[in-house]
């Protein structure tokens, strides 16, 4: 049983981030996955996806992606997310971060990420 690009992406967020689960992420990211920003874009390999999780984590103490809206697309490919995050640093200081993204998920793996940055806050 295949899971849908939506369930990826929820998974993602909700378990790999939220509980993490390095496993999970091993399982999600694809054999490459590709980081689109304004004017640039950066090929990581499924290792270098998975350690970017992994790396990000070790910085903080807590880490919650909540999922204010989740869009997915009639392609059954990009599933469209709007979160924010918040987050404990090791030295107990707190932060939220909200932002936008898209993600593009074939045969169950995340292959693609469009994402132009975050900023540091709630949604209004």
């Amino acid at each position: 049983m295949s899971r849908s690009a939506r369930e990826v992406v929820e998974l993602y967020n909700l378990v790999v981030w939220n509980r993490r689960d390095f496993s999970l992420a091993a399982e999600l990211m694809g054999d490459s996955v590709i980081r689109h920003d304004v004017g640039e874009s950066t090929t990581l390999t499924h290792q270098q996806a998975v350690a970017r999780i992994v790396d990000h984590w070790a910085m903080f103490e807590t880490i919650r992606f909540d999922l204010n809206l989740v869009v997915a697309g009639d392609d059954g490919e990009h599933v469209a997310i709007v979160y924010q995050s918040p987050m404990t640093l090791k030295d107990g200081s707190e932060m939220t971060i909200s932002s936008m993204e898209i993600f593009r998920v074939v045969e169950g793996r995340i292959t693609e990420v469009w994402n132009c940055g975050y900023k540091q806050g709630v949604w209004a």
